[in-house]
């Protein structure tokens, strides 16, 4: 009875190992669960990644830079100031100038208060302008505040009155000295002449003398500046008590002056 028993459980295993097999080889190994894809990057595209014109950088504007004036033959540092609205100081202080009484013809004289701005050159990759119709280009003009400012011009304020303003030091050479100031409009002094009774004449060379200049005629030698000059002389010119006359190109009486 008891071998009966085992024969059925081996009967039992043997048919329970056929089915499986059965299922296995029909069925094939079950499939995996699906799993949700790794989004790989989590950038969203935008207009302008998709735009294929490159964004250019923004420029700087470029730096003013100063105004510098030329000096120019019968300049002097009161013409320039008045020419340009400034102060004389200010003139000196931005030129860092020694001696404000000498200029020389070409010296470059910054002038304070007053820039130029230089034209800014187009970015890098921007298209050339299309040509004006007319045959001229768009872009000619340049902005007023790209060009530099001439100097302006200077107009009389009336007539000239110059005069002999001072006779200093006579008798002594080396301190003997006449002051000529004007006192009205532009005078240009080229071949006028200071001249006395003894027959000693000075003749000025060419020399505008602006409203309220002065310029100083040395009887000794020296540097000639627009504000002083110097005649050379070896012995005074000028003695107490007698009469100096301004005389103009012509030889008209411009003014008398008696030497104190």
């Amino acid at each position: 009875m008891r071998s009966r028993a085992w024969g059925l459980l081996i009967v039992v295993i043997i048919l329970a190992a056929v089915i499986l097999t059965v299922i296995l080889v029909w069925g094939g190994e079950p499939e995996p669960a699906p799993s949700t894809p790794t989004p790989t990057s989590t950038l969203m595209p935008t207009a302008n990644a998709a735009s294929s014109t490159p964004t250019m950088p923004p420029t700087e504007p470029p730096t003013p830079a100063p105004l510098v004036h030329v000096v120019r033959e019968g300049d002097t540092l009161s013409s320039i100031a008045q020419a340009y609205g400034v102060t004389i100081p200010e003139i000196i202080e931005a030129n860092s100038l020694t001696n404000p009484d000498v200029l020389s013809i070409g010296q470059e004289i910054i002038i304070p208060g007053h820039f130029i701005t230089p034209t800014a050159p187009p970015p890098t990759g921007e298209p050339p302008s299309e040509p004006h119709p007319s045959g001229a280009s768009p872009t000619a003009a340049a902005p007023p505040d790209a060009l530099p400012s001439p100097l302006p011009s200077l107009t009389p304020s009336g007539p000239p009155v110059v005069e002999i303003w001072q006779v200093l030091g006579p008798d002594r050479l080396a301190v003997e000295m006449v002051v000529v100031r004007n006192r009205g409009g532009l005078a240009n002094l080229g071949k006028w002449t200071l001249s006395d009774a003894e027959g000693n004449s000075f003749v000025f060379p060419s020399l505008t003398l602006f409203t309220d200049g002065e310029v100083r005629i040395h009887s000794a030698s020296g540097l000639d500046t627009p504000t002083d000059l110097h005649w050379g002389r070896t012995a005074p010119a000028w003695h107490s008590g007698e009469l100096i006359a301004l005389k103009d190109a012509e030889g008209n009486t411009i003014d008398t002056y008696i030497v104190p």
